[in-house]
């Protein structure tokens, strides 16, 4: 057992910073979405998107590991890269690389890797929300098209692509066999979707809005009995949202560090302090703790049986410690800051905000401690009322 990252991998993550501060930081600041879409294709150009896309698809090939190093290297030097080094390789477009067609891969995997489009992904619905198989968004076939209703909420980036991912029924039994899901382009008839509203990391979300809106058949990506599938291959978007999480920690820690040295108080930096003191070292330990339970999840991901997909119980251990310890470092690196940490011209505050919301999108952590809990037992524990179950 290695703990040590290879030295590949130790020129990736210096690359792909150097390639951040050089080439990319400056265009972060535009979030308008020609600003975004210019960003997008200039990563593209320096291999930062589609990370763990294979090469026929213009992709960069990369094992989870490496991937999710290299997200959280971008997240840390600016939340925008990694937000789109995550959507373009863990994020949607990991349903279509894991079950498309041949016709949708050669699509959306290499438009994605090209920065010439993106892809959302539309789970939560006003009642179906930890309850997701509770949705009602439905499909149906409709000769050379399918047709859906219903509605999504709480979809993240739908200004900046151009397709979402939408689970939906293609059944009446209301049970979890009939959910699949269809790759949605955002100029179908009857789709529209909301203005958006600004979440905590002033970040908008959308709702979406399905009314008979017809998408082409050869972009169904699953018709039904597919639940169990779409979380497995979400189980590598939560570990991709979890590794950004662990960039905005170690950015946090580190501004914390170097705060603590330059800052003085009484005639002396605040670092001489224990109680400074012995915040860095918590800090740290919690960094330490957390990363290596992402690297387990991820390498033992990479080990598995030709699958690539992270263990459901290995996802659900890390996202809890890292959510946790996450949102403790960035509220410590902005006690440490003091009332400086606490302004918006500071960068801790935003940072902070990005993390919270890993405690609840991704499933709550709650729900994560129920699915360990159902590993640990080997057995399920449903939250449903018994007559309630939508049972597969």
């Amino acid at each position: 057992m290695d703990f040590q990252l290879s030295p590949r991998q130790t020129e990736l993550i210096d690359a792909a910073r150097d390639i951040a501060r050089r080439k990319l930081l400056p265009l972060t600041a535009d979030h308008s979405v020609e600003g975004v879409r210019r960003l997008r294709r200039a990563m593209a150009e320096h291999g930062l998107l589609g990370l763990d896309i294979g090469e026929e698809h213009g992709g960069a090939g990369l094992p989870l590991l490496d991937t999710l190093l290299i997200i959280q290297t971008l997240q840390e030097e600016a939340p925008e890269l990694g937000a789109l080094a995550h959507r373009s390789s863990t994020g949607a477009i990991g349903a279509i690389r894991h079950h498309g067609t041949e016709a949708q891969k050669n699509r959306f995997l290499t438009g994605v890797t090209k920065g010439e489009l993106g892809v959302a992904i539309g789970i939560t619905e006003p009642e179906a929300g930890s309850a997701a198989t509770a949705m009602t968004t439905r499909a149906e076939i409709d000769g050379d098209h399918v047709v859906l209703n219903g509605r999504k909420q709480f979809v993240s980036f739908v200004q900046h692509t151009e397709h979402t991912v939408v689970y939906c029924r293609f059944g009446r039994s209301g049970k979890a066999r009939d959910i699949g899901a269809v790759i949605v382009p955002h100029d179908a008839p009857g789709f529209s979707r909301s203005a958006g509203t600004l979440n905590m990391a002033d970040e908008l979300q959308f709702e979406l809005f399905f009314d008979d809106c017809r998408v082409p058949r050869d972009l169904v990506l699953l018709d039904g009995n597919a639940f169990g599938k779409l979380i497995s291959v979400y189980n590598a978007e939560r570990l991709g949202s979890i590794a950004r999480m662990l960039g905005n920690a170690t950015f946090a820690y580190r501004f914390a560090l170097d705060y603590a040295g330059q800052r003085r108080q009484f005639n002396r930096p605040i670092s001489d302090f224990q109680g400074i003191q012995w915040m860095l070292a918590d800090m740290r330990v919690r960094l330490d703790a957390a990363t290596l339970l992402v690297w387990r999840a991820a390498a033992n991901a990479d080990a598995g049986a030709g699958t690539g997909l992270p263990r459901r119980d290995e996802t659900s251990i890390a996202k809890l410690f890292v959510a946790e310890a996450a949102k403790r470092i960035c509220d410590d690196a902005i006690q440490i800051a003091g009332a400086n940490g606490y302004m918006k011209d500071y960068p801790l505050a935003r940072r902070y905000a990005e993390t919270r919301g890993g405690s609840i999108y991704g499933g709550t952590l709650q729900i994560h401690r129920n699915m360990l809990a159902s590993e640990i037992l080997g057995r399920e524990i449903s939250q449903w009322k018994r007559a309630d179950a939508p049972a597969s």
